[in-house]
């Protein structure tokens, strides 16, 4: 990792994480980045049976990680509020990378701020998870996982 929310490895090249945040908008999914979020779950995918793991929990690790990455390039401490308010601002392109990252270099990944932090979880609390993402709206799901001890998100 370096300084400006960059890290970098031989075969990727310079990945520059954030930018999303610097605009202070929230961005939904659009078409032009459908390809780059099925390509990273279709990493995801490849890199769950390869480390017998699932691929939500490894999707949702590189999400945290791309979190991470993106707060503090923008100096930004990583708190439940921050992080609910930057997950809506990481692009499916910085996961995709991250994720390579990840698949051709495992022990840089390990390095990264929040790598390896969803993968302690038992099949019980993916489960739950799974069903709570099915049934809840997302404005409830951040007020569920990040709120404050007051019950602000």
């Amino acid at each position: 990792m370096q300084a400006g929310g960059r890290f970098g490895s031989p075969l990727l090249g310079e990945i520059r994480l954030g930018e999303q945040g610097k605009k202070g908008e929230p961005q939904a999914i659009v078409f032009d980045s459908f390809s780059e979020y099925r390509e990273a779950r279709e990493l995801a995918s490849e890199i769950a049976k390869r480390d017998h793991l699932h691929e939500d929990v490894i999707f949702s690790d590189a999400m945290h990680v791309a979190v991470a990455l993106a707060l503090e390039d923008e100096g930004v401490s990583y708190t439940m509020p921050n992080v609910a308010w930057m997950f809506h601002r990481v692009r499916p392109e910085e996961v995709r990378d991250i994720l390579l990252l990840r698949r051709h270099y495992p022990d840089d990944y390990k390095s990264l701020p929040m790598a390896g932090a969803t993968e302690g979880l038992s099949s019980a609390e993916i489960e739950a998870a799974a069903e709570l993402a099915k049934k809840l709206a997302p404005e409830q799901l951040d007020a569920f996982f990040f709120a404050d001890r007051t019950g602000r998100a």
